[in-house]
Parts: C-alpha cells; sequence; structure tokens
C-alpha cells in the first residue's frame, strides 16, 4: 500500500519535529511524507531537512504565503497527485500518530475514509468527530448533537464505527474518494474545510469510520468558542453558516445563518463590541462564496 502523508505546518517547527519522528518511526511507514509549509519563517524547513538528508521519502513545500489549513491541505492534494499512491493521510503540526497508528488504518483495506482516535497528552479521548451531524433538525444549535468523546467509554469492545465528518487531523483518505469528489476547497483558509469534504465525500456515497484501535495525540487543545470574538471567530461564522447554507437538508436549517447572526449581533450590541458586529455582519455577507480571505486573515 503507497500511502502519502501530508502535513501542513505553520510556525510550529518543535511540535512538527516531534510529529515527523512519529512517522518516521510507524510501524507500517508511509511511502512519502509532504511538509505543507505556509511560509512559517521559522526553523520549519531545517527541521524537514533534518529528516530527508537521511530518508528521501521526507518532501519539504513552501507555500510563500499563508494559505490557512484549507489551502495547504489543497496544496498537499496537488503534489500527491503527482505521484503513485492509495491513500492520502492528513494531518497538522501538533498531531502525534501512536507507532501503530497507520496499520490500524490500513487493516482490512478501507476503501473511504478511516479516523483514528484522538487522545489529550493525559489519555483522556478527546476525540469529536461527530456520530450524528444534523442537517435537518430545525432547532438546533449545532448540528453536531454528539460526537466519538462522548460516547467512548461505551465503545471499548468495538473497533469501527461509523461517524458523520473528520477533521483534518489523522484521516486516512482513499485515492478512489479523492478522485471522485477532489480536492478540499481552499476558499476555507482555516476550519470547515474538512466538513465540507466530509459532507461531499458522504453524499457521494462514501462512508466514514472511526478506527477505536488506531490512536493518536493531539499536542494541543483548542477551544473553538475562545476564538469567537479573534480574527479566528470570522472564518468560524463565515465558513459555518457556509456548510447551513449549501448542505442544510431543508430551507429553515439552509437559512438558520440568520438566526445565528441576529443572536450573535444583540449579545454584541449589549456588550457595546462593535467589532464583533462587524465581524458577524462581513461573515454573513461573504459565506455565500467564501469572499475576503486576505481582509480577514492575519
Amino acid at each position: 500500500m503507497n500511502v502519502i502523508a501530508i502535513v501542513v505546518t505553520y510556525k510550529r517547527s518543535k511540535l512538527l519535529r516531534k510529529v515527523l519522528n512519529s512517522l518516521k518511526d510507524q510501524s507500517l511507514k508511509p511511502s512519502k511524507v509532504i511538509v505543507i509549509d505556509n511560509n512559517s519563517g521559522d526553523e520549519t524547513c531545517a527541521v524537514v531537512n533534518e529528516f530527508s538528508r537521511y530518508d528521501d521519502s521526507f518532501f519539504y513545500y513552501n507555500t510563500n504565503c499563508n494559505l490557512g489549513g484549507a489551502g495547504g491541505f489543497h496544496c498537499g492534494f496537488e503534489i500527491a497527485k503527482k505521484y503513485n499512491y492509495d491513500y492520502l493521510w492528513l494531518m497538522d503540526d501538533d498531531l502525534l500518530p501512536a507507532k501503530n497508528c497507520l496499520e490500524y488504518l490500513l487493516f482490512n483495506t478501507p476503501i473511504d475514509i478511516v479516523q483514528p482516535t484522538r487522545f489529550d497528552q493525559n489519555g483522556i479521548c478527546v476525540e469529536m468527530s461527530p456520530v450524528v451531524y444534523d442537517l435537518n433538525k430545525v432547532f438546533c444549535k449545532n448540528p453536531k448533537l454528539y460526537s466519538v468523546a462522548d460516547i467512548y467509554s461505551s465503545l471499548k469492545e468495538k473497533e469501527l464505527i461509523n461517524i458523520a465528518t473528520v477533521p483534518f487531523e489523522g484521516p486516512l483518505i482513499s485515492k478512489k474518494v479523492v478522485e471522485t469528489i477532489g480536492f478540499p476547497n481552499p476558499l476555507f483558509f482555516i476550519t470547515g474545510d474538512d466538513t465540507d469534504y466530509s459532507l461531499r465525500a458522504i453524499r457521494s456515497g462514501f462512508t466514514i469510520k472511526c478506527s477505536l484501535k488506531a490512536r493518536a495525540t493531539r499536542l494541543l487543545i483548542h477551544n473553538q468558542s475562545d476564538d469567537l470574538f479573534t480574527w479566528k471567530g470570522y472564518f468560524i461564522l463565515r465558513n459555518h453558516f457556509y456548510i447551513l447554507r449549501n448542505y442544510g437538508d431543508n430551507i429553515f436549517v439552509r437559512n438558520r445563518s440568520v438566526i445565528i447572526l441576529f443572536y450573535i449581533a444583540i449579545k454584541a450590541s449589549f456588550k457595546v463590541n462593535f467589532k464583533a458586529l462587524r465581524t458577524v455582519f462581513s461573515a454573513y455577507v461573504d459565506s455565500s462564496k467564501l469572499n475576503n480571505n486576505e481582509r480577514h486573515k492575519p
């Protein structure tokens, strides 16, 4: 099996070294490791060279600008198509696969998408991939009704379970999926590109599984709710609005973004947070076509 690992990184050279070491030490090694550097300007290139000097399966590519995770993975898919492969294995620079992670992901030769189970550094399951992603329910704050982490304690006898979407933190994606639905959409910049890709795969007839034996450790823990009123908040809202507009199963879900817009606007008004007001309105307007990345990215 030819597996190409695609690692997207930005200004985390110390963490990246740990990730690359884990890929080098896999019980089943990927045939190639493509590191996509979003123009970090730090020691990232030197770190990759430490590995490529002794192992020609490691490959470094600098995008020469910050394309975000979405653009970085799109770039990685473009590079990977030049090579013969059976699977693409996606991750960013803070995911540490266990030594046998790839071996378990490849168990039974999957034909669709398989996600490893993620844990924090204390060994607690933090696999937030949704088991149910409901785009039909009208009165629903979040389509992600419950995640693997929510039910993990009841799954210990299972090896694989069906899930609704994956993050781009560890999924193994078959070439058949890529040939059918194409590449991740780079216009997302950050967040939501993985959900979009998952929904495209599901609606093209593919299945998504989570392997409970394939494990990976998150070296950083993110709380997206803390990001809503930072520069990331614009992308979180805009991209979520786009998902609702394009994948909602009925007209009410497709227009749920209007309710979210007014809820956040009222909340920001009470706090006299005019920056947040501008952010949420810009996110709503731009969500139809995923416009204005350059204006809002850092």
